[in-house]
């Protein structure tokens, strides 16, 4: 595995366990509706992201690309579900099914072509979907609770610098599949 894979990865997982931490938390905050729209975008980018580096690497085998793609995705859409309600946990699984699925199909796809690429991108549109659930999550509790609660994207220049730096140093960090 390079470097650059196992940045996106503890990048990936990091945000995911953040988001999951925060709404466990302050679950009774949040409605059940944003915590159907937190679960349902969990799942739908850890199904797609992971999916799609499954796809790259297991190029040629999209039934087990896709099989894990799904239970990763399903996986992730059920723990940030499961803090809100049993809706929210239907909602994460059938995203997260949904998004292992076309993660799967598009590394397939696009394995030949431009491997690298693509994952870099999807990686790009997954991080910034994240980053948008965990401020829409905050402000959401921000206005419905009265006592002081930990706040992440607090400065979000900020994070987006850091993020600017990240990503500059993945396109410098090399390939993200050894030998291609």
């Amino acid at each position: 595995m390079s470097l650059a894979l196992i940045l996106i990865i503890g990048l990936f997982i990091s945000q995911v366990l953040i988001i999951v931490t925060y709404i466990t938390y302050y679950r009774k905050w949040l409605s059940l509706m944003s915590g159907m729209v937190i679960s349902m975008s969990v799942g739908m980018t850890a199904g797609i992201l992971m999916g799609t580096i499954l796809g790259v690497f297991l190029q040629g085998n999209l039934f087990v690309s896709t099989l894990y793609g799904i239970l990763i995705g399903l996986t992730a859409g059920v723990l940030a579900g499961i803090p809100v309600g049993l809706p929210a946990v239907i909602d994460g699984m059938l995203s997260g099914l949904m998004g292992g699925m076309m993660g799967a199909m598009l590394g397939d796809m696009l394995a030949i072509t431009s491997p690298d690429a693509i994952i870099k991108t999807v990686t790009l549109f997954v991080t910034m979907v994240l980053l948008l659930v965990l401020y829409m999550a905050e402000d959401l509790i921000r206005k419905q609770s009265s006592q002081a609660t930990v706040f992440v994207l607090k400065h979000p220049y900020l994070v987006l610098f850091i993020l600017a730096i990240l990503f500059i140093g993945l396109d410098l960090s090399g390939s993200v599949i050894d030998g291609k």
